[in-house]
């Protein structure tokens, strides 16, 4: 989903294409965070083969939110930061087109019984409603 200021005029939409945000920067990490990784979240470059402009950098979802409230670049984030991040300034509008995005756990086989890897596999068996891969 896209995530935008508040006062954005697509933030009144119920729904967006990612054409809608050809004219729009989006927000950009500090460069130690793996570009190809970023590009996959920023859909750089677009299906049409033009590049992303860049924003700001955010170096966490604090300060991206925060750059995104101010109305300096947007963000795309998957759908549950729509609730793990509702701020005032900040809107949630769905974007056809995207692709569904997913995320795994993964561990060296010798480290499945550590204790914060046993502790992240319940965390993430807990609110998948048991979808989790052992």
């Amino acid at each position: 989903m896209a995530c935008l200021s508040a006062d954005d005029s697509l933030a009144a939409q119920p729904r967006v294409t990612l054409g809608d945000f050809a004219e729009y920067a989006v927000v950009d990490v500090p460069p130690q965070v793996p570009r190809v990784w970023w590009d996959f979240w920023a859909v750089d470059p677009r299906p049409d083969g033009t590049p992303v402009r860049y924003g700001p950098a955010a170096v966490d979802i604090e300060a991206l939110l925060h750059i995104v409230a101010q109305g300096e670049a947007m963000a795309f984030l998957p759908d549950a930061a729509r609730h793990l991040f509702q701020r005032p300034g900040i809107s949630y509008v769905d974007v056809e087109g995207l692709p569904p995005c997913t995320s795994a756990l993964a561990w060296p086989a010798e480290h499945r019984n550590m204790p914060l890897v046993a502790a992240a596999r319940e965390a993430a068996q807990s609110t998948s409603h048991g979808r989790a891969q052992p």
